[in-house]
């Protein structure tokens, strides 16, 4: 069985976009592409909802010498050769590749990645696939970037309408910026 990361940004206050869904606030320094290429070293899948996906494939599939730009370049190597899977009613094809639009529910087909053999899958972003997933239980390893901003209102990471779900603690590592990168399991795990 692969594992379910789920790994993101979010602000103290548990938003992972601000009111008018921007993430301009992010902040990334060497820290954080750290934390990003630990990550990824694992994952086999990416999985996205449409929002995100268009996000990213306006970025990373024409970022030229990354790391003139503050990247390490094994990031957006990764992400544009590892496999994507997008959850879209509305889109059926897209120009980052390797990619398969999904239009079944997202749980249902997580659920049958999470069953086959291989890497990790990791869900980037995208809160409501994010949400689904988290409520199914689905999630095995929680990597979170909090970041030291309070937004007040934005769109939420975590589902509001969820049974408890108990984690523990993995690891906590704060950056030099004031980001603080914690890891949890579900308790049960």
């Amino acid at each position: 069985m692969r594992k379910v990361v789920l790994d993101s940004l979010v602000s103290l206050d548990g938003y992972y976009t601000d009111a008018k869904s921007q993430i301009d606030w992010f902040e990334f320094d060497d820290a954080d592409m750290a934390w990003s290429h630990d990550a990824l070293s694992n994952i086999g899948t990416l999985v996205f909802g449409r929002k995100t996906y268009d996000e990213f494939s306006e970025v990373f599939p024409k970022m030229k010498d990354p790391a003139s730009q503050g990247w390490d370049p094994f990031i957006p190597e990764t992400l544009n050769a590892l496999p994507k899977v997008v959850f879209s009613r509305t889109l059926t094809e897209g120009t980052w590749k390797p990619v398969t639009f999904v239009r079944t529910d997202p749980v249902k087909e997580v659920a049958r990645l999470r069953e086959g053999t291989g890497k990790d899958i990791q869900i980037v972003g995208s809160g409501s696939i994010a949400s689904a997933v988290i409520r199914a239980g689905l999630v095995d390893d929680f990597r979170l970037r909090v970041q030291p901003i309070l937004l007040g209102s934005g769109r939420a990471l975590f589902p509001t309408e969820a049974d408890r779900l108990r984690l523990k603690l993995v690891s906590a590592k704060p950056f030099a910026s004031g980001v603080l990168g914690l890891r949890y399991e579900p308790k049960n795990a």
